[in-house]
């Protein structure tokens, strides 16, 4: 996962009614040789949702202690 600029004009992964335009900002999510492209709207979505996970995970493993 990295944060990039568009290069060109982009559709962004998640909603294709959102388009990147050539120097918006992005998020570059690598999955194998794939590399969508996502908005700054869903990939502040996504960030969240990932943050929610790993807090879940962090509680799960660490409950014990």
């Amino acid at each position: 996962m990295s944060a990039g600029t568009a290069g060109k004009r982009h559709t962004c992964r998640t909603n294709a009614n959102h388009v990147l335009l050539k120097g918006d900002p992005i998020l570059i999510v690598k999955v194998d040789r794939d590399k969508p492209h996502y908005c700054t709207d869903c990939a502040r979505k996504f960030i969240a949702t990932a943050r929610q996970r790993l807090d879940a995970l962090e509680t799960e493993l660490f409950a014990d202690n």
